[in-house]
């Protein structure tokens, strides 16, 4: 059994309660997210149906121009979506090199402690 320094200990255990949070805080906002979406794509339904709560009468669009509009639709949502995947990759990147950063220094701590021995 090897033993850790407690300053070491607690620098390590700040970091993983410290990554522990982010993490959380990335699961809540997604789920806030989520939430915020369906809301609003029933807004979306709610208003593109005709029906006495519906403030305008709704004319839907046909033939190309309801094409235009789902072609324009989806390619904000990927754009979007794209943004996302992107910031998630990004987030994963730097989680990684802190991960990595972590294990070089549990080495470096056991080999000390081997050496201390």
């Amino acid at each position: 059994m090897m033993f850790v320094a407690r300053t070491r200990f607690d620098r390590i255990a700040r970091l993983l309660d410290g990554e522990t949070r982010r993490r959380q805080d990335a699961e809540d906002k997604v789920a806030r997210q989520t939430v915020t979406i369906e809301r609003l794509q029933a807004q979306v339904a709610h208003e593109q149906d005709e029906h006495p709560t519906t403030p305008v009468s709704v004319q839907p669009a046909v033939g190309d121009a309801r094409l235009v509009q789902l072609l324009d639709l989806a390619e904000r949502a990927r754009r979007h979506l794209d943004q996302q995947c992107l910031e998630l990759h990004w987030t994963t990147v730097v989680q990684e090199r802190e991960i990595l950063q972590l294990r070089e220094q549990l080495v470096e701590l056991q080999a000390a402690q081997g050496v201390a021995s």
